[in-house]
């Protein structure tokens, strides 16, 4: 989906972190050396004298110490995430630069055999579907990079009102065309209108993500379950559960995370960049609210919630019979 018009504010983002803790550690080493020095004076008369001083220099140290020892285990924690989120990025340009060359030479090839062989109608038929499948693999890959960047760290600066139930049908519907799919394979509980705050093309964004990642590891038979409600806390709720591979419990702590994609064997299977749950969260603690996700454990199928604040009206009844979406 385009992020033009996003309501959301400009990034902020701790900077110099790393910088501030080596001079701090500097420093703290610094003091240290120091008060070693005064500790280590020769003079017995002298030492006599500075007895008090000795045990404030000795307390001093001691803490001093204690953070030094605390500053570089951070160092090294800091470290280890930025080892870390390298890896990842590492592998998210792979899959990137996979996700980009595959449809590109697909199109080549179509282009070229539409260009130096006479085909059949049907044939031609068929090429042109796949030619559109590609094209649509590009620009899901492209939208993905640019709503990453778009709604990291951003807070709503302006929210408005809108119907959250009806743009998670209207999610639900652009999915199910876009996967082609049947109308059986969701299924929609909620009110007919829930009206809330908030930015209206971030939210899409991040509902159509989690029903993208619904329907990409689901099994053959795709049946995802969609619930919108609120429980009388002046908040919305969105429940989006599949059936398909879902995950174990290792997993769960990492899966909004930059880049993070489930194991080798899955990333071989699935497309994607490793961006899709991230956007969720970004875009859903950019409104103040929480994203978390459940599963019994491998093909158990997972479970997301997402809560949102600034419920403006109660619209509908809790509830409602399940139904189709559209």
């Amino acid at each position: 989906m385009p992020v033009a018009g996003s309501q959301l504010s400009p990034a902020k983002r701790p900077k110099w972190h790393y910088i501030t803790v080596g001079v701090i550690l500097i420093a703290v080493a610094v003091a240290l050396t120091v008060g070693w020095q005064i500790l280590g004076v020769s003079d017995a008369a002298r030492a006599k004298e500075m007895t008090t001083l000795r045990w404030v220099v000795y307390f001093l140290g001691t803490v001093l110490f204690l953070l030094l020892i605390a500053g570089l285990v951070l160092i090294v924690t800091l470290l280890v995430r930025e080892v870390r989120l390298n890896e990842r990025q590492s592998n998210f340009v792979s899959a990137v630069t996979h996700e980009l060359k595959t449809p590109v030479a697909s199109l080549k090839l179509y282009l070229d055999t539409l260009q130096l062989r006479d085909l059949p109608e049907s044939r031609r038929v068929d090429f042109y579907r796949t030619m559109r499948e590609d094209l649509d693999r590009l620009n899901a890959t492209i939208n993905n990079v640019l709503n990453a960047a778009m709604y990291t760290d951003r807070p709503v600066v302006d929210p408005r009102p809108l119907d959250f139930a009806r743009l998670v049908r209207r999610a639900i519907d652009l999915t199910r065309t876009r996967h082609q799919l049947s109308r059986e394979s969701f299924s929609y509980e909620g009110p007919e209108s829930l009206r809330l705050s908030g930015d209206a093309q971030a939210l899409e964004t991040a509902v159509l993500n989690l029903l993208d990642n619904a329907v990409k590891y689901s099994k053959d038979n795709v049946k995802v379950e969609v619930e919108v409600g609120s429980d009388g806390d002046g908040q919305a709720h969105l429940r989006v559960r599949d059936h398909g591979i879902g995950m174990s419990r290792a997993h769960l702590r990492f899966i909004f995370n930059r880049f993070y994609r489930i194991g080798a064997e899955v990333r071989r299977s699935h497309t994607g960049t490793g961006l899709g749950l991230f956007i969720v969260k970004a875009v859903v603690r950019g409104h103040r609210g929480t994203v978390s996700a459940e599963s019994a454990g491998p093909d158990r199928g997972s479970t997301f919630t997402v809560t949102l604040p600034g419920r403006i009206e109660r619209a509908g009844e809790e509830g409602a019979p399940k139904e189709a979406a559209g």
